[in-house]
């Protein structure tokens, strides 16, 4: 027990008896305060103790420890800024050896039970640090006037050592991670920011990587489920689009910066293609499906070295499904999102025909040689452009046109809500669900089979036109190859 008047007791009866052990403590500041006592999680017979002489004109920081009960005590102050004194000390109760320390002015840290000492700062404001402790995995600080901050996921300073720094790249333990089910919310976002829904991955990096950061992800069965990087996305909806989100650029899944990093992933398998500039009605298919439970691989590469993990993903206990309905669940997500990807592609395929057949129009109007592929050409972009408004809204300029113009919903737009409602149920795909699914497949395939009609019938004449005049050919791009995360892809 410490007391405001600089005095230190010890009782090993349950308060029945106590000894003044203060004479014991030398160096201690008569008259100062006790600000805090911790006793130890790890040793028996060992407590720090934090006294406060700053009302007395002393800045200094006094910080004592006794492995004894208090017979004989150490000063751990020697590592600490001679006037910038303390408020709290605690020990890390799964790292021995490890201490933090609330300070006037943030926090400092020592790995070494207080032989040296260093700060602890990130982003945290300089500002008087009154408690702090060690939560689980986190550290919670009280602060005077700047609310409390929470530092998420220890791990990394735990396992900082001298072997960690000298590798190029190194990947720290993964928590094990529940896969939450989270809920939307009107409001807008509050002052203070949560932890991203997900797993936070931590990695090491000795220099700043010339090329980008990747992490792939691989089930049990080695099936890669997606493949996450520290690029930029400029993103395809520029910021004065009515449908641009209101946050602030999104920022890369990974970070590539010299020292420590931190990434997330969303536990949810690779999305689907998306159409480029193309507005959907309702719901997004850049995440697929979420993960089923179960072990994953993680394998984390910067400039050619590699660093590899695992992470065991648990269930939300409130989501009550048995491991085949999990499967299924996840079975026909792939499914749905693979029919996105597939109509996505067919898209991108006749964009890319028309744009050429546009181009070359317009580089040979003047060639009197060329006037019938010209002309022919001319005929067959109004059915290509026929063609992608029934697979999607092209004419679409915000959101709201896909319903307010005349015909409503094409297929993207019919497709992908089906996908964000088999990622956010808590059960088995409908009865109803299916069979829109099955329907929207039978016309994707009567697309399909237009497209393939009309390359046989106009692109592929007039590409053998081409070559008999010399002219350069029209190319139609392949069929999009099998994208990261299809379940039977090999690893």
């Amino acid at each position: 027990m410490g007391s405001d008047d600089g005095l230190v007791h010890v009782t090993r009866d349950g308060g029945a008896t106590w000894t003044n052990v203060t004479a014991n403590i030398h160096g201690i500041p008569a008259f100062g305060t006790v600000d805090l006592i911790e006793a130890s999680h790890l040793d028996p017979g060992t407590a720090y103790v934090v006294v406060d002489a700053h009302r007395l004109d002393d800045m200094r920081p006094y910080l004592y420890k006794t492995t004894d009960y208090g017979k004989t005590w150490k000063s751990l102050s020697a590592g600490l800024a001679p006037d910038v004194y303390l408020h709290a000390v605690r020990e890390d109760p799964k790292k021995k050896g490890m201490l933090y320390a609330g300070t006037e002015r943030g926090v400092m840290l020592s790995r070494d039970d207080g032989a040296t000492w260093e700060p602890l700062k990130l982003n945290l404001p300089a500002v008087a640090v009154h408690d702090l402790v060690v939560k689980g995995d986190d550290l919670v600080l009280a602060t005077h006037g700047r609310s409390i901050w929470i530092l998420d996921d220890l791990t990394p300073i735990r396992e900082m050592s001298a072997e960690v720094k000298a590798q190029s790249v190194h990947l720290f333990p993964s928590p094990v991670t529940t896969a939450w089910r989270y809920r939307g919310s009107f409001h807008e976002d509050g002052p203070g920011e949560n932890p991203p829904a997900g797993l936070v991955v931590q990695y090491w990096l000795k220099e700043k990587p010339k090329g980008d950061v990747t992490l792939e992800v691989y089930d049990a069965a080695g099936t890669l489920v997606r493949k996450l990087s520290s690029k930029e996305d400029p993103g395809e909806i520029p910021p004065d689009d009515p449908d641009a989100e209101r946050s602030t650029k999104r920022k890369p899944p990974l970070s590539a910066e010299a020292g420590v990093n931190r990434g997330k992933w969303n536990l949810m398998w690779a999305g689907a293609t998306k159409i480029t500039r193309a507005k959907i009605d309702t719901g997004d298919p850049e995440n697929g499906p979420l993960v089923v439970p179960g072990t994953y691989t993680l394998k984390l590469s910067a400039d050619g070295q590699t660093s590899t993990g695992t992470v065991e993903v648990r269930p939300d206990p409130r989501v009550q499904m048995t491991a085949a309905e999990r499967a299924e669940q996840l079975r026909f997500g792939i499914e749905v999102r693979d029919a996105i990807t597939r109509l996505a592609g067919m898209v991108e395929s006749i964009r890319s025909v028309r744009d050429q057949l546009r181009t070359r129009g317009q580089l040979l109007a003047t060639n009197g040689a060329a006037a019938s592929w010209v002309k022919a050409a001319d005929e067959v972009v109004p059915r290509l452009d026929a063609l992608e408004a029934e697979l999607h809204n092209p004419k679409a300029e915000v959101a709201y046109d896909i319903l307010a113009q005349r015909g409503g919903a094409k297929l993207y737009s019919q497709i992908t809500p089906l996908l964000d409602w088999v990622r956010d149920a808590d059960g088995l795909p409908t009865q109803g669900m299916k069979e829109i699914f099955a329907a929207r497949l039978e016309e994707l395939a009567r697309l399909d089979a237009e497209w393939k009609r009309l390359q046989a019938a106009s692109v592929e004449p007039l590409n053998e036109q081409a070559r008999a005049l010399g002219f350069a050919f029209v190319t139609v791009p392949a069929e999009p190859s099998r994208q990261p995360g299809k379940p039977d892809a090999p690893r």
